[in-house]
């Protein structure tokens, strides 16, 4: 069961988010002083899905970027990212990345179709994270009944 659930709908264009022609884009989690701020396995992740055949990188430039590592119990287990997803290969590829884990995860996902932007924010074990994902699945075809 997810500990929290939120989708909300922002103007398309409304900071980072899904970039055309990129599968997968990672978004800052914060902004040190203007320096964008990211988790230290951010690139870890990028170089997963690239292996994977997803194109994947950073909303900004990797050297203006500064890679945070926290340590702790809570640091080492709780994944935590933000991405930005326009395509269905980016979309089914986090899925699969969050299926090897196990754990307590922290997702937020950002999505475009027909001219909406949406975000969508869980947090619970990564077996309910990706169901809620699998649910949200703005790529499916849509459905006659």
């Amino acid at each position: 069961m997810l500990s929290e659930e939120s989708v909300v709908t922002e103007p398309v264009g409304s900071g980072p988010g899904p970039v055309v022609g990129t599968d997968v884009v990672f978004l800052p989690q914060a902004f040190d002083h203007g320096t964008p701020v990211y988790p230290a396995q951010t690139m870890r992740l990028v170089a997963q899905l690239t292996a994977e055949g997803v194109t994947a990188r950073t909303w900004h430039p990797s050297a203006e970027c500064e890679f945070l590592s926290d340590r702790g119990l809570i640091a080492d287990t709780l994944l935590q990212i933000a991405v930005g997803i326009a395509s269905s290969a980016g979309w089914y590829a986090i899925q699969s990345l969050l299926r090897r884990r196990s754990g307590p995860l922290q997702v937020i996902a950002v999505f475009e179709r027909d001219g909406v932007r949406r975000r969508a924010a869980l947090t619970g074990d990564a077996d309910d994270v990706v169901r809620a994902l699998e649910t949200l699945d703005p790529f499916a075809p849509e459905r006659s009944d």
